[in-house]
């Protein structure tokens, strides 16, 4: 059959016909109709008509989407088009709420498969597709017990990741801001918010959950008593966009300064996400993965595979910027306060001179730059206040020999001991008879067992919780730059409060913010010396490590040594502090790619000023948090300086001249 008696067969012009198998321009569904029946009606048809046709009904996917409007939808179909290209189909996208024109499309055109593309807030029951006969995947925001080869955003998931990130940085009021749609998105959302909080074991508070009404206002006299409140919220999670950049406004207007005031976390990554000031955290779902997925899922259910019954459920992703900070938290569990706190007056300074104080320091062991910058930190302080320091002692990371310095210390009769334990438990009885005998105790990094605030002054870190982010980071960072996967951890497995504080903001770090790196296996020493056997062990099982956090310098260049024997120095290391030996690997090009170093002077001097403080009679806070500081090779020497109080070695300047891939 001819164009012209297929025209003259439908009662149209032979220019219809041809813009109906060409589709090169619109023609009205009824003629469209009558031309498409009688070429299926017609035997023999043209050559013409076949290659069309089949151009027209087998390569078409029909994308129906609630929301043309939002950057999140635009953004969904960006990814269907370039995954739709890759597979050889073309697509044609129409609003799904024009149910009477889907259907007659579907009737007439015969798309090879459709994906449905609801609003998350949508209440339409677009599911009473699923009567059609033409394969489809669903983008299923909504409640749906199906599991028929759909495309899953696990809201729950996402909301249950940035709280459970939030609290782990340290915050325990963590106020959660959503729009007022009462709908299962929201319903998940607010579920995985509450699980979060009470697996970390904090009350779940219904005066923190904040709906946002229409054009996004907030109700102001709720936001002034929740965000001027002594007892405000330290994070906020936002479900909202434009709630999120309203928040930003507010803060500006209430003086609250993000993150140091307030941290912010928004479910939403937009294009500006990354220019705001300061940058935003962002706990969210890309919508081209979703729009790909989507693709390669309805390609499986066309191609008959196994597995297009099964549901793609898609992850979302922790992008920590500079909207949220880490809470030091303490042995007690109180909020990290600032050095700040401890400064004196000129007039205390004199108080202080006049009583002729002494001070006695017990580290837990020594010979490291770390204790050597405490102590110059410390006597710098004493030297001006005229503070005498009696006695400074190093217990080789020997509990007995500690308890027997202590015993020693205590025949001095200081007014001040400063100290770190060699071991939480067994100097407990040691610590509290310095104490009965009325020394000022200040604690360095970690508390006895079973002090109370009571027993001691103060304790003094770093902020060990960002110091374990900060390693993460570079590792993270270093290995997916570098396309590498697969992590060791060598951890330390004493009861340290400290370094067990940062080991596990470590392995935090990397299960959240690094979800394609993989941690094949953690290993714990108690003596820094056999790190050396647990790293030896480790990549004899697990040759495909790629990289290693191991908790502190020493026991890391245990580990280095291990891996020289193995012939395997290709494995990059982090670690955390700075001293030589390290420096000059990070130098050289070695495989210590990076550290988080503390700040032991400033640690020091903030020890003998909370000293100072108690002598006087001043009350001070339980827990002194000092900010660490990330170095790699681009910053080596600036940070040599600035943590190690003194210019870098001339062999450490040499190393980085020599070393071009550094």
């Amino acid at each position: 059959m001819k164009i012209k008696d297929i025209a003259a067969k439908a009662g149209v012009s032979v220019a219809t016909v041809s813009h109906v198998v060409n589709k090169t321009r619109y023609v009205s569904a009824e003629l469209t109709e009558r031309v498409l029946a009688v070429i299926n009606e017609s035997e023999g048809q043209p050559n013409f008509v076949l290659r069309n046709m089949k151009a027209l009904h087998s390569d078409v996917i029909l994308c129906l989407v609630e929301n043309v409007e939002d950057y999140f939808y635009v953004n969904i179909i960006k990814g269907i088009k370039s995954k739709a290209v890759e597979f050889g189909y073309h697509v044609v996208i129409l609003n799904s709420q024009n149910k009477g024109s889907i259907r007659d499309y579907i009737r007439l055109e015969k798309p090879c498969g459709i994906i449905l593309v609801p609003d998350k807030n949508s209440n339409e029951d677009v599911f009473k597709m699923r009567e059609l006969s033409t394969p489809a995947v669903f983008i299923n925001h909504l409640e749906s017990d199906s599991k028929t080869g759909n495309v899953v955003i696990n809201y729950y998931e996402n909301a249950y990741k940035a709280a459970h990130h939030v609290i782990k940085s340290g915050h325990e009021r963590v106020c959660y801001i959503h729009e007022l749609k009462d709908g299962y998105t929201h319903r998940q959302m607010l579920n995985g918010y509450k699980d979060a909080l009470r697996n970390n074991g904090i009350p779940f508070d219904p005066a923190l959950v904040i709906g946002v009404g229409a054009y996004d206002q907030f109700d102001k006299q709720m936001m002034d008593k929740i965000f001027t409140d002594e007892n405000r919220p330290t994070a906020v999670l936002s479900a909202d966009k434009n709630a999120t950049l309203e928040l930003l406004r507010l803060f500006n207007s209430n003086n609250i300064k993000c993150p140091d005031d307030i941290s912010l976390v928004s479910f939403n990554e937009f294009e500006l996400s990354h220019l705001l000031q300061p940058a935003l955290t962002t706990a969210a779902f890309d919508p081209v993965e979703i729009g790909m997925k989507s693709v390669e899922k309805l390609n499986d259910k066309l191609k008959g595979s196994e597995d297009s019954a099964e549901d793609t459920i898609v992850p979302s992703r922790l992008r920590v910027r500079n909207s949220t900070q880490c809470i030091g938290r303490g042995p007690l569990g109180e909020k990290a306060e600032s050095p700040e706190v401890l400064q004196l007056s000129p007039f205390e300074m004199e108080q202080i001179k006049a009583g002729s104080y002494t001070a006695a320091i017990s580290f837990h062991y020594s010979g490291i730059a770390w204790a050597r910058l405490h102590e110059k930190g410390i006597k710098d302080v004493f030297a001006e206040l005229g503070v005498k320091v009696l006695a400074v002692m190093d217990a080789h990371f020997d509990p007995e020999l500690q308890i027997k310095q202590h015993a020693s210390i205590l025949t001095m009769n200081p007014d001040v001991l400063i100290s770190i334990p060699a071991d939480e438990i067994l100097t407990v009885q040691s610590y509290r008879e310095v104490a009965a005998a009325g020394t000022k105790l200040v604690l360095i990094d970690n508390v006895p067992n079973g002090f109370t605030r009571d027993d001691y002054v103060t304790c003094v870190s770093v902020n060990q919780r960002e110091n374990g982010q900060i390693a993460g980071r570079i590792l993270g960072e270093h290995l997916t730059k570098n396309n590498k996967k697969k992590i060791g951890l060598i951890m330390h497995g004493a009861s340290f409060f400290a370094t067990k504080q940062r080991d596990m903001a470590v392995e935090q770090v990397l299960r959240e913010e690094f979800p394609e790196l993989e941690i094949v296996a953690i290993e714990n020493f108690i003596n820094e010396k056999k790190a050396f056997d647990k790293c030896y062990e480790m990549i004899r099982s697990h040759p495909e490590i790629e990289g290693l956090y191991v908790s502190w310098e020493g026991p890391a260049l245990e580990a280095l040594a291990a891996l020289r024997e193995l012939n395997r120095e290709d494995i990059s290391i982090v670690t955390a502090d700075l001293d030589h030996e390290g420096a000059m690997n990070i130098a050289m090009g070695g495989p210590i790619k990076g550290l988080s170093a503390q700040r032991p002077y400033e640690q020091g001097r903030a020890m003998a000023l909370a000293a100072a403080n108690a002598l006087i009679g001043k009350k001070i806070p339980s827990f002194i948090g000092i900010t660490p500081y990330r170095i790699t090779a681009d910053n080596l020497l600036t940070g040599w300086q600035e943590v190690l109080r003194e210019r870098p070695p001339a062999a450490l300047v040499n190393a980085m001249k020599s070393n071009k891939t550094v």
